[in-house]
């Protein structure tokens, strides 16, 4: 049975090439999908019973408990750019995604944003809300046509995991070589919820500053990876904060950075606010030029007695011994190289797509080649 919220328009086979770059599939091998284009909901659909997907103006309309949803983990008024999104809530602009109460969510929900205007300005807000015993996984991303070469995106996405709640994610970004991208993410993870997630952050752009705030209850777990490469002309700061909140919080937040002339800041702070927690943060950085930096900054917090809190940072270039092993394989010093960094990246960990770890590896050769 298929439940369609909303499809306003089919998608171009242009816009579907587009958006497969970043993990789109037919919508008839998802559960749901949702794309954004510009400043309209292009489609909004569901095959499963147990997810509800609709643009976040008509879910504002349809059920009250959303409005208390947004803007519920973050101030309007935290910052320029999140009151600037704020300001253009008289028609928001977002995807809301309801994963019911106890749904094993088979198929996995695609949620994409395209920036199709020339010098757009795009300020987008999504609310997810993955609801008691439910199970899912979310496939996400945002990307321009070639044609898009400068513009501005400002987003804003608030997730609530309800008690008992599971949901493995993917996100990958492709924006234009020119623009400036601000994305802040909150979430808040009730008891027992488990949540393992994934950015890929490739493509080349002028300036994108990350920053997310994460809050987990007792005896959650959270797994998060991003995966991070900067070619020339790029800027990458990424700012994450998490907090154990609960007893029995348990976290694992590691930043896989590669530079190729660009600039990459990853600061990460880990917060134990209560004894029995436990969290590790991982930043490993590989230069591929002498250009460029690589800057990792983890920090922790003790704010409980018997919260265990580690770190680790790594920042080198590829090991001369290990491309020499290749290359005497007889691999030539490039593909020795793309090897080297693909492994470095752990692009084989079982969260990625197949599909999406052969992308991402076709983005790290176009970037180094400047062919992005």
């Amino acid at each position: 049975m298929t439940i369609r919220t909303q499809d306003k328009a089919q998608l171009s086979n242009e816009e579907r090439d587009i958006l497969h770059d970043v993990g789109f599939d037919d919508p008839s091998a998802r559960a749901a999908t949702s794309v954004l284009a510009d400043r309209e909901m292009r489609m909004a659909l569901s095959n499963d019973l147990g997810v509800e997907i609709l643009p976040l103006s008509e879910a504002l309309r349809t059920y009250d408990f959303v409005q208390d949803l947004m803007f519920g983990l973050v101030s309007p008024d935290e910052n320029e750019h999140i009151a600037m999104v704020a300001e253009h809530m008289h028609d928001p602009l977002g995807h809301f995604v309801w994963v019911k109460p106890g749904a094993k969510v088979r198929l996995p929900v695609q949620c994409f944003t395209l920036l199709e205007t020339p010098q757009g300005r795009q300020f987008t807000h999504d609310v997810t809300l993955i609801d008691e015993g439910a199970e899912v996984e979310m496939i996400s991303g945002a990307a321009v046509p070639g044609s898009v070469h400068k513009g501005r995106h400002i987003s804003i996405s608030e997730s609530y995991m309800r008690k008992g709640a599971s949901c493995s994610s993917v996100t990958i970004e492709h924006w234009g070589a020119a623009m400036d991208v601000y994305s802040y993410g909150y979430a808040h993870l009730e008891e027992g919820a488990r949540r393992r997630s994934t950015a890929i952050m490739m493509a080349p752009l002028a300036h994108h500053l990350s920053r997310s705030h994460t809050i987990l209850a007792a005896d959650t777990n959270a797994v998060s990876q991003a995966i991070v490469f900067a070619p020339e002309g790029t800027e990458r700061v990424i700012e994450t904060e998490t907090h154990l909140a609960g007893e029995g919080a348990r976290s694992e937040d590691v930043a896989r950075m590669v530079s190729v002339g660009g600039r990459i800041v990853n600061s990460a702070m880990l917060v134990g606010d209560a004894a029995g927690t436990n969290g590790f943060l991982g930043c490993d950085g590989l230069k591929l030029s002498d250009t460029g930096e690589i800057m990792a900054v983890p920090s922790l917090r003790a704010r409980a007695e018997g919260a265990m809190l580690s770190h680790e940072a790594s920042v080198g270039m590829i090991d001369s011994d290990k491309l020499d092993y290749l290359m005497a394989t007889g691999l030539d010093e490039d593909t020795a190289r793309n090897l080297i960094v693909t492994g470095f990246l752990r692009l084989d960990h079982g969260a990625i797509p197949a599909g999406v770890r052969m992308r991402v590896v076709e983005m790290i050769d176009q970037a180094k080649s400047g062919g992005m």
